[in-house]
């Protein structure tokens, strides 16, 4: 029993001695040597963790709440224990489980906005040099289908239209928006200011004359395109008083003109024209078929009844206008009673109906029907609603027999 105690004591002893050659070898940052552990040693220490269970605490024990200490330091090592490694030192295990393959450290982000850089800009192509010339001439040929079939501008050379339409000698001249679509739909009207090609002995306005230069000659085309330059051809406006099928005279007792929508015989229409401008002299004791005086009487002419498909027109400035009345009575000095070859215009001379005032801007204004036409128009109007709703079904029809 005496030797069991003297080998316990002798190997406590050693593990002791042991312990703290290895604590003082890690204070020192040293490895600590390995030791050699006596195998009966190692078993007399694990029959004493056997042999000494551990005891339970009573529940009212002060020691029971606190924590149980830590065995103290001299309790001898088993054999497969390593010594603990020091602090910051990289042992094999963590040179093992390091990746491999970690990306070194990034630096950090920039900051997220940099009102300083600038984007790099983006290199705009060029266009093609032919995109301009291709443009102007798609603009040009859209002009003139404009011009051709729908809406014309026109120049007002002349004053007899005045004061309806500026064109007197030393004020602004009109330019008129003419629409040429009007009168395929359906046939002018009393009323109607339209721009015509003068007839053949309508000579009184001069001709103007086309340049020979080929540069000047194009300027003054696309002027004549946009309705700022005379055009070459003779084109005249003036106001519809009589269509065909009616009888026109002039005057009654206030010195009116009239219409009649059933021949000489009447009823007759005076119209109150208050567009009219210095009006032409007239004598009251002038009938119609009946002149009493000289030819200083201008306004006094008729009756002529218009054939089918002609005009009679005259300007809003009678004492200034080379019109159906004018040609009348220079037709027929004495009596005043004429034809209609030389003194009507023909429908298909008609280029369009004048519908606004283009320019200048302090003018700008439709160009209405006066009031004293509106019957006729308002007659008219039920024929061509019905052309209209006609129309879409004639389409229809004509489709289905294509089929």
């Amino acid at each position: 029993m005496a030797d069991e105690q003297a080998q316990r004591g002798a190997g406590s002893g050693e593990a002791r001695a042991g312990q703290l050659e290895s604590d003082e070898a890690a204070r020192n940052g040293e490895p600590a040597a390995s030791l050699t552990v006596d195998p009966s040693v190692a078993s007399l220490a694990a029959n004493r963790r056997v042999e000494s269970p551990a005891v339970p605490m009573p529940a009212d024990s002060p020691d029971a709440d606190t924590p149980a200490e830590a065995p103290e330091a001299d309790a001898p090592l088993a054999a497969d224990d390593d010594p603990p490694a020091p602090s910051g030192a990289e042992t094999d295990v963590d040179r093992e489980h390091a990746p491999t393959d970690a990306p070194p450290p990034s630096s950090p982000p920039p900051p997220r906005w940099q009102f300083w850089r600038r984007r790099p800009e983006k290199k705009r192509k060029k266009a093609p040099w032919w995109e301009l010339p291709v443009l102007i001439a798609v603009a040009i040929a859209v002009a003139v289908l404009i011009k051709t079939f729908l809406i014309q501008p026109f120049y007002i050379p002349s004053e007899s239209m005045e004061k309806t339409l500026h064109g007197c000698p030393g004020c602004s001249g009109d330019r008129v928006l003419v629409n040429k679509l009007i009168y395929d739909l359906r046939d002018p009207h009393p009323g109607d200011i339209v721009v015509f090609r003068a007839p053949a002995n309508w000579d009184e306005e001069p001709t103007p004359r086309a340049p020979s230069n080929p540069f000047v000659k194009g300027v003054r085309w696309f002027g004549q395109l946009i309705g700022f330059v005379p055009p070459d051809e003779k084109d005249l406006i003036k106001r519809v008083i009589a269509v065909g099928g009616q009888t026109v005279q002039c005057c009654d007792r206030q010195g009116r003109v009239q219409v009649s929508d059933n021949g000489i015989n009447g009823p007759w229409r005076s119209l109150d024209e208050p567009y009219i401008y210095q009006n032409t002299p007239w004598d009251s004791r002038n009938l119609p078929g009946h002149m009493q005086s000289g030819s200083a009487d201008q306004r006094t002419f008729g009756p002529v009844t218009l054939p089918p498909g002609r005009l009679w027109v005259m300007g809003d400035h009678r004492g200034d206008s080379a019109d159906s009345r004018f040609h009348c009575i220079e037709d027929s000095p004495t009596d005043h009673k004429c034809g209609t070859a030389d003194t009507t215009v023909a429908e298909s001379s008609v280029i369009g109906k004048a519908v606004v005032i283009a320019w200048p801007p302090s003018r700008w204004r439709t160009l209405g029907t006066p009031a004293t036409f509106k019957h006729a128009a308002d007659g008219a109007l039920p024929a061509a609603g019905g052309a209209l709703v006609m129309l879409p079904v004639l389409a229809v029809r004509r489709r289905r027999r294509r089929r």
